[in-house]
């Protein structure tokens, strides 16, 4: 059963508690800005910086995170149960789906083809995409899932902001 694992201190210390499903409000489970470590088992999870899942997130695939560059701003959490099979993404150069646009089904470098700090919108046809504000997956995130509509870049700082893309890949669980 995929379940994310949640400490108050670094190191999988202080007050812990599991989660096996979607957290609105970490307040209401008194871990509100209080995660400094964490463990992941099955599918990946999406920690946000504020409640009902908005603001600031940050992706978490399965494993352990001892130390968390992030810690202590975390409000809401999000498992991610979305059909990760045939992932494609499509880029725009300006919001509201216009201007030039490129379609990607893999990781992808965006300096690499040219698209680095352009993409103002975009559409998630399959998959869960993870954008990135440096290349080689450094910087801010955006988690993207099929449906959703990013017009407003600008308002979640992340307009010509994304140099890496890259898929959630399924995990075979045999």
């Amino acid at each position: 059963m995929s379940k994310i694992i949640v400490f108050t201190k670094e190191g999988f210390t202080g007050r812990t508690a599991e989660f096996k499903n979607n957290v609105h409000d970490l307040e209401e489970k008194g871990f509100n800005n209080a995660i400094s470590s964490l463990k992941v088992i099955g599918v990946p999870w999406v920690a946000y910086y504020e409640n009902n899942f908005v603001g600031k997130q940050r992706v978490f695939e399965e494993g352990e995170y001892p130390t968390l560059d992030d810690k202590g701003r975390f409000s809401s959490l999000r498992m991610i149960t979305d059909d990760l099979d045939d992932p494609e993404i499509q880029l725009f150069e300006h919001i509201n789906y216009k201007g030039r646009e490129v379609t990607l089904r893999e990781e992808t470098n965006l300096q690499a083809i040219a698209f680095s700090d352009i993409a103002s919108s975009h559409k998630v046809k399959g998959g869960v995409w993870v954008l990135y504000g440096g290349v080689n997956r450094q910087g801010s995130q955006l988690v993207s899932f099929p449906g959703d509509n990013v017009p407003n870049y600008v308002k979640i700082s992340f307009n010509d902001v994304a140099s890496h893309v890259r898929p959630l890949l399924p995990k075979n669980f045999n």
